[in-house]
C-alpha cells in the first residue's frame, strides 16, 4: 500500500434543524451540527461529514455548556485533529487515527475543562476518519468497499446479507395503535425503551420498585400485541424484542424479576437482547443470565469492549458513524473472536453517513435470533431537511428507505459501495 502524504486540510460546519425536539438522557436537541472536513493528498481530495452529538458522546460536557457551546467545542477538537495531520503521511488510516488520539484527548480535556469521555474524541474524528479512508481507497486504486477492510477484520466482516432488518424505536410514548402501525408495516425487531422514571421526590428504592412494575406492565402490553404477528426476518418467525434499559437497573435480583415476568407471559424466548441494564460503573457479571446482554454506551473503546466481553456481555452495538470506522473495525474483530455478535446502531446521522453504516452492517454477522442482518437508522424521521440532505450523496448512490421492515441489499448495493469514496455534495461548502 502507498505512503500517502496529507498536504492540506479544511473544515466547515452546518447546523441541521430537527423536525421536533429529540429527547434522550433527560435532555432535548432541536438541531444537530455537522462538521464537514476536506483533506487533500498529493493526488486526490476527500470530503466527509460528521454528526456532532455531545449529549450522546459525553453528557457531562453537554450539561456544563449551552448546546451550541458544546457543539462548538467538539468542532474545535475536529479542527485540532486536522491541524495535527496536515503534512503527515500515512499508510493505513486506522494507524494515523490511533496515533493522534492520545494528544487529541489531552487537547479535548483542556478546552472542555474536564476529562472527557473517549467517545467524545472519537465522535469528533468521524469525518476525518471517513475522509482518510476515502483517500486511502483512491490512492491505492481500491474499487469496492471490501478493499478497505483491514486484513485483521476480514473474517468479522465476511458476510453479505441480502436484507437488513430496520430497528424502529418504541419509546415510552408509543401507544398500542402506534405499535400496531409499526408491526403492520413489517417490522420484525422492536427496540423497546424500558427503565422509565415514574415520579419525582422518590427514594432510590421507591424509584427502582416503580420502574420495575412499569417495565413489567409495558412488556406485557407490547407482547400482548406483538405475539399475534409473524415476521420472515427472525428464525422463529416471531417478532423479536430489543430492550434498552439505559443503565437503570441497580442489581441482578431486580433484573431477574423482570425476566421472570417475561418468562411467565411467554415473552422471554422472544427477547433478542437487553442493552445496558446497569450503569457502566456497575460492573456486574451478566454471563449467567438467560438472555443476551448488549453493550452500547459502556463500550467507548476497544479496551471497553474486551472488558464487557469478559463480564459476560454477548453483543455490542457498534457505531462506525460515531466512533469511527477505524475503531469499529477493531471492535468488530474483538466481538467476532469472542464468539459474540454485534449490530450497527445510529446516531441520527445524515444520509451519507447512513450509507457508510449500511455497508458495514451488511458485512457483520446476524444476531442469534435473526435470519438477516440489522441496522438502526432514524435520520429520516428526525431531520427537517432529510430530502435535501439526500442530494449530498455521491453520484450513483441513492438512499432507499426500508420496505416491509427491512432494507433490501442487492448486488448493486455491494457494487456501488466504492462510490462512497467519490466526490459528494459537501464539497460545495469549500467552493
Amino acid at each position: 500500500m502507498k505512503n500517502i502524504k496529507i498536504i492540506n486540510t479544511d473544515i466547515r460546519f452546518v447546523r441541521e434543524p430537527l423536525l421536533a425536539p429529540f429527547g434522550f438522557k433527560g435532555k432535548y436537541l432541536t438541531e444537530l451540527w455537522q462538521t464537514v472536513v476536506r483533506i487533500e493528498s498529493e493526488n486526490f481530495v476527500a470530503t466527509a461529514p460528521c454528526t456532532i452529538s455531545v449529549l450522546w458522546s459525553d453528557a457531562n460536557v453537554f450539561a456544563e455548556h449551552a448546546p451550541e457551546e458544546s457543539s462548538a467545542l467538539m468542532r474545535d477538537v475536529t479542527a485540532r485533529a486536522l491541524e495535527m495531520i496536515k503534512g503527515e503521511s500515512f499508510v493505513a488510516p486506522n494507524a494515523l487515527i490511533n496515533g493522534i488520539f492520545p494528544e487529541l484527548k489531552k487537547y479535548a480535556d483542556r478546552i472542555c475543562n474536564r476529562s472527557v469521555a473517549e467517545t467524545f474524541v472519537l465522535n469528533s474524528l468521524v469525518g476525518v476518519d471517513y475522509a482518510l479512508w476515502s483517500l486511502y481507497a483512491k490512492e491505492n486504486g481500491i474499487t469496492d468497499f471490501d478493499g478497505i477492510i483491514p486484513d485483521f477484520a476480514s473474517d468479522a466482516l465476511s458476510h453479505r446479507h441480502e436484507r437488513l432488518a430496520h430497528i424502529p424505536l418504541v419509546s415510552y410514548a408509543v401507544d398500542g395503535e402506534g405499535l400496531k402501525s409499526l408491526l403492520d408495516s413489517g417490522t420484525g425487531l422492536l427496540k423497546i425503551k424500558i427503565g422509565k422514571a415514574c415520579g419525582e421526590n422518590l427514594t432510590r428504592e421507591e424509584d427502582m420498585r416503580s420502574m420495575l412494575e412499569w417495565d413489567k406492565a409495558r412488556l406485557s402490553e407490547i407482547h400482548n400485541i406483538a405475539k399475534n404477528y409473524q415476521t420472515p426476518l427472525s428464525k422463529s418467525s416471531h417478532i423479536r424484542y430489543y430492550l434498552d434499559a439505559n443503565g437503570r437497573y441497580d442489581n441482578l435480583d431486580r433484573l431477574n424479576a423482570l425476566l421472570d415476568h417475561a418468562d411467565k407471559i411467554g415473552a422471554l424466548e422472544r427477547i433478542e437482547l437487553i442493552e445496558e441494564p446497569f450503569a457502566p460503573e456497575n460492573e456486574i457479571f451478566v454471563g449467567d443470565l438467560p438472555i443476551t446482554v448488549n453493550a452500547d454506551e459502556s463500550a467507548h473503546s476497544l479496551a471497553d469492549v474486551n472488558k464487557r466481553l469478559a463480564m459476560g456481555y454477548k453483543a455490542v452495538a457498534l457505531k462506525p458513524i460515531a466512533k469511527t470506522m477505524s475503531v469499529s473495525f477493531e471492535m468488530a474483530t474483538a466481538v467476532y473472536n469472542a464468539g459474540a455478535t454485534c449490530l450497527c446502531a445510529d446516531l441520527t446521522v445524515v444520509p451519507l453517513l447512513a450509507e457508510w453504516n449500511k455497508q458495514f452492517a451488511a458485512r457483520i454477522g446476524a444476531l442469534g435470533g435473526m435470519s438477516c442482518g440489522c441496522i438502526e437508522i432514524n435520520g429520516n424521521q428526525n431531520y427537517k431537511n432529510w430530502e435535501i440532505l439526500c442530494t449530498t450523496l455521491p453520484k450513483g448512490i441513492e438512499y432507499k428507505p426500508e420496505s416491509r421492515g427491512c432494507f433490501e441489499i442487492d448486488e448493486e448495493f455491494y457494487k456501488n459501495g466504492a462510490r462512497l469514496f467519490d466526490e459528494n455534495g459537501y464539497i460545495n461548502l469549500f467552493k
